[in-house]
């Protein structure tokens, strides 16, 4: 469902070019919104109803919870996501493993929520998770991902609209931008995650050497530009 019929066009560019999506959503996680009503347009067919034998309360509730999780990936959310984690993990609400599990043995209100926050995140760090990848994975992803954002930026260019955040292929250096993607942003949120789901340490391995193989082509880059 997250994605689902992504126009390869961020909700900054939405918004600036003042699109019919960014209307019907009032400037508001505006992709993220369309992936959750475009899927469930898709799910209401009756011949692609999933969810079609669930009783009300029950589709009310599912309904719900994968409303929040597609909505979380906009990464405008990313930092206040992150710190509700970190508090539910600091309260003590959680400990360990076991303590992770018991979220899922009660329905009252705050469990839920502190579900959902997990699930949220969840989501949230399969979508930005290419730094956790193999190292040779990663690098072809990130073809695609600059070249989608540069056609972006040159889209931005020809129609006099501010250049949104590493899609001007002009200025923009890939490794000094995955640097900060990994450090500010994917580190910290498997770092977290690692707390409660030990398996999450694998992906911290992949980012880790991701990491170097970046800096040390950043280093290189500035000796060679040096040297000129």
């Amino acid at each position: 469902m997250h994605d689902f019929k992504h126009p390869g066009l961020n909700n900054n560019y939405l918004v600036n070019s003042r699109s019919e999506m960014s209307i019907l959503y009032n400037d508001s996680s505006v992709l993220e919104s369309m992936h959750c009503a475009e899927t469930f347009k898709l799910i209401s067919r009756k011949e692609c109803n999933i969810l079609e034998k669930l009783p009300v309360e029950a589709y009310r509730i599912v309904r719900r919870r994968i409303i929040e999780c597609i909505l979380s990936t906009d990464n405008a959310f990313h930092s206040k996501h992150l710190s509700q984690l970190k508090n539910i993990i600091d309260n003590h609400i959680i400990k360990d493993e076991n303590g992770f599990k018991a979220l899922f043995e009660d329905d009252n209100v705050k469990l839920f929520n502190n579900q959902q926050t997990f699930l949220n995140m969840i989501i949230h760090a399969a979508d930005i998770s290419n730094p956790a990848k193999p190292l040779d994975l990663y690098k072809k992803w990130i073809d695609y991902v600059f070249e989608e954002f540069f056609s972006q930026g040159d889209l931005e260019k020809a129609k006099d609209l501010p250049i949104s955040f590493n899609c001007d292929r002009d200025s923009v250096q890939i490794s000094k931008a995955q640097i900060g993607f990994i450090t500010l942003i994917v580190k910290p949120t498997f770092e977290v995650l690692n707390i409660v789901i030990p398996e999450c340490n694998e992906y911290l391995k992949n980012i880790a050497i991701n990491l170097k193989y970046y800096e040390e082509q950043d280093k290189d880059k500035r000796i060679r530009n040096s040297l000129k």
